[in-house]
């Protein structure tokens, strides 16, 4: 409401408050940096996909994992989010390739492309398709 809104009344202590808001919604959120378990189960998904690819469950895997992605895409870069249905266009500002890889998972009309534009969009998150080992963070033993 600070940052984008305006004040009816002036107030002396409001300046300062919409000057602080403002600042801190065009800085975005922090990045949060994809975790380990998180890109394991990304490429897990993909892998999953890959089995079903000529079955009819297909389109639905893969555009339930190319959402996943964006929304970590979005988390990644530090990116206000936005509805879903609005990704295409804002995607197309922010980074206009992911809006390409996004859009190729979106319109595929067959399996084999659908599944190689879902592995381009998990591979900007991932850095590669490849599983590592000893990825996971020690948990503290109570």
């Amino acid at each position: 409401m600070y940052a984008q809104g305006r004040a009816v009344l002036p107030h002396p202590d409001l300046d300062a408050l919409m000057a602080e808001a403002q600042a801190l919604s065009a800085a975005g959120p922090v990045p949060r940096p994809l975790s380990e378990a998180q890109r394991f189960n990304l490429i897990e998904e993909v892998m999953d996909c890959r089995g079903v690819v000529q079955q009819p469950t297909h389109a639905l895997l893969a555009l339930a994992v190319a959402s996943r992605a964006v929304d970590r895409l979005y988390a990644v870069n530090g990116w206000w989010e936005v509805k879903r249905e609005r990704w295409p266009a804002d995607l197309a500002v922010k980074n206009p390739e992911v809006a390409q890889e996004l859009n190729a998972v979106l319109v595929a009309s067959e399996p084999d492309s659908r599944q190689a534009a879902l592995e381009t969009l998990i591979t900007r998150l991932t850095g590669d398709l490849a599983y590592r080992d000893g990825g996971s963070e020690p948990q503290a033993v109570p």
